[in-house]
């Protein structure tokens, strides 16, 4: 018999089968290649695949793959691999917040879980220190491939712009949740922006939205990498959440803000993401992204 690998799929930043968005996690890794890890990813055929090693600095070390490559870090996969680490109690849970450490291709992130009477509630990641850059493609040039009208893209409220926690994002502000919701992006033109750019995803947002108590709609797009459109993006929300900051367009109160990201409407796959920013010394601005799981899948791939 071929050697057989254990393989689950979990649903991230939501708490209902088949929302989210679906993770693959291969939760004891070792000795796999490259090639074959890129393989599985290609295989199971989400937007980003786990893979869970040993490591020396932290406590476990986790790589990320879509179907086409590597990537540095993945939000929802982050969250799906915890999860699915509980739930096979390689991550004990004892009291109702326990802390891990993941090594990843950017460095050592702390991830939170929180639980009650050993149950996963939520899992919230840490991402890295957020960075931007001006963006110097036109309005016209993004709302032609997006296929929007150009007066949509709300740059009197907030700009155009590219940011970083962990991958890098183009944001493109939208007045009106219609046109979010109907944009038809022209795909191939979309990922030669996405490269030309040096982003992973257009993280598409308007703050009009379906559910008054979120703060944000969005839409991602990442066809350079080879995910159309991702459901619930960890690194994008995050990175959103610290341009929308550092652009005054979210005041905090205080040292803290905390918005929620309503995404993946458009392909019923709805899911629910927390952004927490808080401001620490020296000017730094804290990210944190997170939310609940749940497994969906489980069973075995055989090599």
């Amino acid at each position: 018999m071929n050697n057989r690998l254990k393989i689950v799929q979990v649903d991230a930043f939501t708490d209902i089968p088949f929302k989210g968005n679906p993770a693959g996690v291969v939760t004891d890794a070792r000795g796999l290649s490259d090639e074959l890890m890129q393989s599985i990813a290609n295989e199971m055929n989400l937007s980003e695949t786990a893979f869970v090693q040993e490591s020396e600095v932290a406590d476990f070390k986790v790589r990320f793959f879509t179907p086409c490559e590597e990537v540095d870090l993945c939000g929802h996969a982050t969250i799906g691999t915890v999860f699915a680490l509980v739930e096979e109690g390689t991550i004990p849970v004892t009291k109702d917040l326990e802390t891990v450490r993941l090594e990843t291709n950017i460095g050592v992130l702390p991830v939170d879980i929180y639980s009650k009477a050993g149950k996963v509630k939520t899992v919230i990641m840490s991402q890295d220190c957020p960075k931007f850059r001006e963006c110097k493609t036109s309005s016209e040039d993004i709302a032609n491939i997006l296929d929007i009208p150009v007066a949509q893209i709300n740059d009197a409220l907030c700009p155009v712009g590219i940011a970083y926690t962990g991958l890098w994002h183009l944001l493109v502000p939208v007045k009106d949740i219609v046109f979010v919701k109907d944009m038809a992006p022209d795909m191939g033109k979309l990922g030669l922006l996405n490269v030309n750019l040096g982003v992973d995803t257009t993280h598409v947002f308007t703050f009009q939205t379906e559910d008054t108590s979120n703060t944000v709609h969005a839409r991602a797009f990442a066809p350079a990498i080879g995910i159309n459109e991702d459901a619930a993006t960890g690194t994008a929300n995050g990175a959103l959440g610290a341009f929308l900051v550092k652009k005054k367009v979210l005041e905090m109160t205080g040292d803290f803000i905390e918005i929620t990201v309503e995404q993946g409407y458009e392909i019923r796959r709805n899911s629910k993401i927390t952004v927490e920013i808080r401001s620490r010394e020296e000017s730094t601005i804290e990210v944190r992204v997170g939310g609940p799981a749940v497994t969906s899948l489980e069973g075995f791939i055989y090599l």
